[in-house]
C-alpha cells in the first residue's frame, strides 16, 4: 500500500509498504525532504559505523551522539491513501550508503484505532457477590 511520509505537516516522501509489524521500503523522497537530508546523512552514518545495537552504548565514547540526537528528534508520520494518519511506533529514514534512503516503521504496537471496552457484566462469582454499602445499613 502507498503511504506518505510525512515531517511537521508536510509530505516528503512517498514509500510502498506491504503488510508487517516492522517493515521497510526505499523513500521516494520529494524536494521537501532537502532540508532534513544532511542530519538524515549524519545521524546515518553514525549509526552504520557504529551498528544498531552499538548506537546506544558507544555514543558519548566517538563523538557520534550529536548526529544520532539530531537525527533521532526528527519526527516523521505517515498518511494513508485517505489521508487518515497510520498509528506507528516509530517511523525512521535512513540513508545507506550507496545514497539511497529507507523508511523503517513499526506498525504493530501502535495505539489502537478502537478504544477497549470495558466489560458490563462481573468477572467472577466473588465480584457479583460483593455486598454493597447499602446492603450493609439493612
Amino acid at each position: 500500500m502507498r503511504y506518505a511520509v510525512m515531517h511537521q505537516g508536510v509530505p516528503i516522501g512517498y514509500i510502498e509498504l506491504t503488510e508487517g509489524e516492522l517493515v521497510a521500503a526505499p523513500l521516494l523522497a520529494l524536494p521537501a525532504f532537502d532540508p532534513l537530508r544532511p542530519t538524515v546523512q549524519a545521524g546515518s552514518a553514525a549509526l552504520l559505523a557504529l551498528g544498531f545495537f552499538g548506537a546506544a552504548s558507544a555514543e558519548e565514547h566517538n563523538g557520534a551522539g550529536a548526529a544520532l540526537r539530531a537525527a533521532a528528534a526528527l519526527q516523521f508520520d505517515l498518511v494513508d491513501r485517505h489521508g487518515e494518519l497510520v498509528p506507528a511506533t516509530f517511523v525512521n529514514v535512513l540513508e545507506a550508503p550507496d545514497g539511497g534512503l529507507v523508511v523503517f516503521a513499526r506498525l504493530g504496537h501502535a495505539h489502537a484505532r478502537v478504544p477497549a471496552m470495558r466489560p458490563m457484566a462481573p468477572r467472577s462469582d466473588t465480584d457479583a457477590a460483593k455486598p454493597s454499602a447499602e446492603d450493609e445499613d439493612v
